[in-house]
């Protein structure tokens, strides 16, 4: 058997931290959030506080009453703060607060009975059970940390719901078996699993706010590609993966033909919208096999691992004539667009990412020099006007 008092004392304590970690992230971020994560943890330790008082003292409103309520308090504020979490708009959480009152209320006649209790366990089980609902719908970076939660606020569930059925049980059978060892032990597995959870939705949160500020540091918000240094960093990734390593490599640098000239003749909203409509079919034709980015104003690259110079000029080619052909308007004003790309290759080891990139800028270079709209994987000016 758990030792009950250690217990509770290891529970107090650890949900005392966490929830003065949580104000603490509140008081940086703003992030309503986080405020009620730790108003949750340090309302579960009140009322542990409030229940260990009947210890000392014989006041039952005080031992029972508000310790129930602030013990149901603490799942509901993890609810309202899950929902914060996971929507930006303002939700109709009012059916959450006419739970809490109306439990408020029925347990005003019978908070020191057996009945009392039945009732807050009933409705504790029906919180942790919504809550490992919501969590399942949202989506977290630390997926193993997120099938965890569940699992606590579901075993948190069922124990509760058992702990409903002991007492139930207890109250309404004429010669009910004791159960006052279950129902501590219940008790314990209550507490840690609070705890746990406690313990563990911080490192979820973190994660995903990590995640985010990553997200954004290599990401272009204007064509959602990678930026710049997004593009070095995901490029050095791959090329570094044992499966790449002494295979094709390719990488084509493309830009927008004469893009200055959409900028002065239609605005620079219509070069924005330009943009878009570019990342597009890069995006759609690359998403899945390259790592595509949007590295200067109007130029972008995409790097193929495992992929032949003919094969990257193939696919080069399929998205020079895909925009080449697509119609392009902007305010009803149809927008001739078009890219110029140069394709370098290497076997991976022989050269480094800037040097693929140096290739395909030269030749990207004579394939504006020569005509533009086209895709150029040599270096043969000559050869190239001639063609």
């Amino acid at each position: 058997m758990l030792h009950l008092p250690t217990v509770i004392s290891l529970s107090f304590i650890l949900n005392v931290l966490i929830g003065l970690f949580f104000l603490s992230v509140h008081n940086f971020k703003k992030q309503t959030s986080f405020l009620l994560f730790g108003l949750a943890c340090i309302t579960f330790a009140f009322a542990e506080l409030l229940a260990c008082l009947k210890l000392v003292i014989d006041a039952p409103f005080i031992t029972h009453y508000l310790a129930d309520i602030f013990i149901l308090l603490s799942p509901l504020l993890i609810i309202i703060g899950l929902n914060k979490y996971k929507h930006s708009k303002a939700l109709n959480l009012k059916p959450l607060y006419c739970l809490l009152g109306l439990t408020g209320v029925a347990l005003l006649p019978i908070y020191s009975d057996p009945a009392g209790q039945m009732l807050t366990s009933l409705i504790i089980s029906v919180l942790y059970l919504y809550s490992a609902y919501i969590i399942k719908q949202m989506n977290f970076v630390a997926t193993l940390q997120k099938k965890a939660l569940i699992v606590c606020f579901s075993i948190h569930s069922i124990l509760m719901l058992i702990q409903t059925t002991l007492l139930a049980i207890s109250i309404f059978s004429i010669n009910s078996p004791n159960y006052i060892e279950p129902l501590q032990l219940i008790l314990s597995s209550h507490l840690i699993l609070a705890t746990c959870s406690a313990l563990i939705l911080p490192y979820l949160l973190a994660s995903n706010t990590e995640h985010t500020l990553s997200s954004l540091a290599n990401t272009d918000t204007l064509s959602q590609l990678l930026n710049r240094r997004g593009f070095f960093t995901k490029s050095k990734e791959a090329l570094s993966d044992p499966k790449n390593i002494d295979k094709n490599v390719s990488v084509i640098l493309l830009d927008i033909d004469f893009f200055k000239r959409v900028n002065d003749q239609f605005g620079h909203e219509a070069g924005d919208h330009a943009i878009k409509w570019i990342s597009h079919f890069i995006k759609e034709q690359f998403l899945n096999v390259g790592i595509s980015a949007r590295i200067g104003g109007e130029e972008f690259a995409i790097l193929l691992p495992d992929y032949t110079l003919s094969a990257a000029k193939s696919d080069a080619e399929l998205l020079r004539k895909n925009i080449s052909t697509q119609a392009f308007y902007h305010e009803n004003q149809h927008i001739k667009l078009s890219v110029s790309a140069g394709v370098s290759n290497a076997i991976n080891g022989n050269a480094t990412i800037k040097e693929l990139l140096a290739y395909a800028d030269k030749r990207l270079y004579l394939a504006k020099e020569t005509g533009r709209d086209k895709v150029v994987t040599f270096d043969e000016k000559n050869l190239l006007t001639k063609s």
